[in-house]
């Protein structure tokens, strides 16, 4: 038995393994139980369960660390990527960075907020399975319609640049202490544009409220347009992938 290519199947293929599912299955549930510990550990009125936790935590670790060296072991299977692209890998770095903190606080070292990129980690699910080309799919989409995004992004920076010492102007001097420089005053026009609108900042006087009411108008126009390029390029890839099975199933007949 050949022990790399088994592990490299695994974590790579799992679909072609016998064990692969359920051994990605642990992996997941170890990945929720950490996030979960995470969450709690928040909680000052679980103060008491704090040890606990800990003790969990400890293993959360050991079971990330464990896998993280199989997977760097098993990368050496791969005679097309090195190991050292390997483990430069954006979820392979992700990997690492989540299981940093502990090691470094044996140092007293704190980076405990480095373990917020664990949730980072369930993104891999996307790898099981039927969900094995969602990445690849919405990369394809972005690829094709990239000309139409960058317009809709580039309008939008125009329209952020020119509305923003608009309003600046009408309202520096009505709410010196809200509008207090452009800079800010861009962050009320990109809120206002994506239709968000924290209500941390509006403008008061008869010029600014016109120029609100348009950029409002603009930013549910504009927040439409990415949305139906995307749908729309999505149900065409799909359409396109259901022909292709058709074919093959065709040919195979």
């Amino acid at each position: 038995m050949n022990l790399k290519k088994e592990l490299y199947t695994i974590f790579e293929h799992p679909t072609l393994h016998k064990y692969g599912l359920l051994i990605q299955c642990l992996i997941f549930f170890n990945i929720l139980i950490s996030i979960i510990i995470m969450f709690l550990q928040t909680e000052k009125s679980l103060s008491d369960f704090f040890p606990f936790f800990n003790i969990i935590n400890f293993f959360n670790v050991l079971l990330f660390t464990l896998e993280y060296i199989l997977r760097v072991y098993s990368s050496g299977y791969n005679q097309n990527t090195s190991r050292t692209k390997y483990i430069f890998r954006p979820m392979m770095i992700i990997d690492l960075i989540a299981i940093l903190p502990f090691y470094l606080s044996m140092f007293n070292l704190d980076f405990g907020f480095l373990r917020a990129l664990r949730i980072l980690r369930i993104f891999k699910l996307f790898r099981l399975s039927k969900f094995a080309q969602v990445d690849n799919l919405i990369l394809s989409i972005v690829k094709d319609k990239k000309e139409e995004f960058l317009f809709i992004l580039i309008s939008l920076l125009i329209l952020v640049l020119t509305i923003t010492p608009l309003v600046y102007y009408f309202e520096k001097d009505a709410q010196p202490e809200v509008f207090s420089s452009m800079l800010t005053t861009m962050w009320w026009a990109i809120i206002t544009f994506t239709t968000v609108g924290y209500g941390d900042m509006y403008p008061i006087t008869f010029f600014g409220r016109v120029l609100t009411t348009i950029v409002s108008f603009l930013g549910i126009a504009f927040y439409a347009i990415p949305g139906s390029i995307f749908t729309s390029a999505l149900l065409e890839k799909i359409d396109e992938r259901k022909r292709r099975k058709r074919e093959k199933e065709k040919k195979s007949d």
